[in-house]
């Protein structure tokens, strides 16, 4: 492979001062009065020739130093650049003159690169043309606005044909058509086969412009690779999703889910995965790690242990060990382990080829289920096989216990028994996951026929009214989501789960119940249902 750009070791130290008196006091005294910063540390990145490559990292990573170096505006601390070929470093605010206009700046700017006038004099019409400055090239640049300015250091970096491009984070000039224009240029430079540096903190940019892409973090290099593996790593840090520990063990092993087959069994809905874990010299360490399977929703988690074999991992999950938790929602799959202090590290396990397979064995599968692969990484949606509608029509507090109303059926499905269908209330502490279990008690189905928004068609529907009582006592702190599973107890013998819809507001409490020391408050502002239990007294200093 031909390099355009080769770094070693490269390393970049700053003196940080806070007195300026700091470096002669060094020298006088032969104390230190500085703190060493590392913009750069011990980072190795060759660049081929002929492509796009990104440089990704948040301000103050240590990417902008990096291009610096590379193009000989600062000297590294240590380590090592070769280029070859001749380089432009496109910025376009460096080396213009305000005092002078902006044809003079075409030629000073020229200069600057490495070009003699008469080099330049033939390429200024085309500086010109590209800038789409017109008779403005004449004005002294002071009078530019910062978008006329910015073109005129873009128009005259790019139209001096280098071999080596260095990009940063200058796309973003002028307006929408100049922009086009500006990536159509970028576009021209790959298909000539030039080298293009790129550098961003937008994942997105990096990806659709570059085939490779390094990550930077703090002056240390992360990741170097396929621009959109690293560019999805990038996007999931930044947005929170993952710290950096977990992208730094996605990196570290190598991992794959193989196959996926799930289905319904005698316990109940099953998923079972294959796949292996490798570590840095290829031995599977699978054992030493468990499958967390999350709720991307609620956070709640199911965790198993992976099972090493002769082929890598195997691992099986149920609704029977895990009760109520694959509901409808949406899962992500990941590999966890523990640091050296305990605390849990969690990475997606790459999904990319994996083999998803549906177990058909006659069993009804009460919800429908879908795997999917976003970005490499298994996801699971879960989702109700018909459309429950539901309502609290009342609720009410009495002798520590809080009694709920309301009605429920799904169109087309005939209750006329109480029988044929179930309802069972859930609340779930949204610190714990703790789960607790309320039948509700059904009472009469009604027919649903005047109301045309549930009947289009003028079909006879029913519905069930419910009534659920819940103990406060034996409800911990915390504040509880609420769940109503609806099972039909005919064909097609479906189950159906839901967030509890309360958007009767006048008929709730809009008081807190007291019970000794504590409180319970009703919340309904997002119309679902949520139930809070906290200390009187916190709640009296809250408000």
């Amino acid at each position: 492979m031909d390099i355009a750009v080769s770094v070693k070791n490269l390393t970049k130290k700053y003196s940080l001062y806070k007195d300026p008196w700091g470096p002669i006091k060094e020298v006088l005294t032969r104390k230190k009065f500085h703190k060493d910063f590392y913009a750069l540390r011990d980072v190795s990145l060759d660049f081929p020739r002929g492509e796009s490559i990104g440089i990704l990292g948040k301000n103050g990573s240590g990417k902008s130093t990096l291009l610096k170096v590379i193009a000989g505006i600062t000297e590294p601390t240590s380590g090592a650049v070769d280029v070859h070929g001749s380089i432009v470093f496109l910025d376009v605010s460096s080396g213009i003159d305000s005092e002078l206009s902006g044809y003079d700046n075409i030629f000073m700017k020229g200069t600057l690169l490495g070009y003699t006038k008469e080099e330049m004099l033939a390429k200024v019409d085309d500086i010109i043309e590209f800038s789409e400055l017109g008779e403005f090239i004449g004005q002294p640049v002071k009078n530019y606005s910062s978008g006329m300015k910015s073109k005129l250091g873009f128009a005259i970096s790019v139209n001096v044909d280098p071999d080596i491009l260095i990009v940063d984070e200058a796309l973003a000039v002028g307006d929408s058509v100049f922009r086009k224009k500006c990536m159509d240029k970028m576009n021209e430079f790959k298909e000539q086969g030039k080298t293009i540096i790129f550098v961003s903190h937008d994942n997105n940019a990096v990806e659709s412009f570059c085939s490779k892409a390094a990550w930077i973090h703090q002056g240390e290099m992360i990741t170097y690779g396929d621009s959109k593996f690293v560019g999805s790593l990038y996007e999931d840090f930044m947005s929170g999703r993952k710290p950096i520990e977990s992208v730094l063990a996605e990196i570290e092993y190598k991992h794959s889910i193989e196959q996926v087959v799930f289905g319904t069994t005698d316990k109940g809905f099953t998923i079972k995965l294959q796949g292996y874990l490798h570590d840095h010299n290829q031995q599977e360490v699978s054992e030493q790690f468990d499958l967390a399977v999350r709720d991307i929703r609620t956070g709640e988690t199911a965790v198993k242990p992976l099972v090493k074999n002769e082929n890598g991992f195997f691992v099986e999950l149920s609704s029977k060990e895990f009760p109520m938790f694959f509901k409808p929602g949406k899962f992500s799959f990941n590999a966890r382990y523990h640091d050296d202090s305990g605390e849990p590290v969690e990475f997606s396990l790459w999904a990319g080829k994996a083999e998803i397979r549906e177990r058909i064995d006659g069993e009804i599968n009460r919800f429908r289920y879908k795997f999917d692969t976003q970005k490499n990484a298994l996801e699971l949606a879960i989702e109700n096989r018909e459309k429950l509608e539901q309502q609290v029509n009342k609720i009410w507090f009495h002798d520590q216990t809080v009694y709920i109303e309301g009605v429920a059926f799904v169109r087309g499905y005939e209750t006329r028994t109480q029988g044929a269908a179930g309802l069972v209330f859930y609340l779930t502490n949204l610190e714990t996951f703790e789960r607790f279990a309320f039948p509700a008690v059904l009472s009469e189905t009604e027919e649903i026929t005047e109301n045309p928004a549930y009947n289009p068609q003028g079909k006879v529907y029913n519905f069930s009214q419910f009534n659920v009582a819940i103990n406060l006592a034996q409800l911990e702190k915390g504040s509880y989501e609420s769940h109503l599973t609806y099972r039909m107890n005919e064909e097609p013998g479906y189950e159906l789960v839901n967030l509890v819809w309360a958007s009767k507001q006048p008929a709730y409490p809009a008081e807190l119940y007291l019970i000794g020391g504590q409180s319970i408050e009703i919340k309904t502002a997002t119309k679902y249902l949520r139930l809070e239990k906290k200390d009187r007294q916190l709640q009296e200093a809250i408000q």
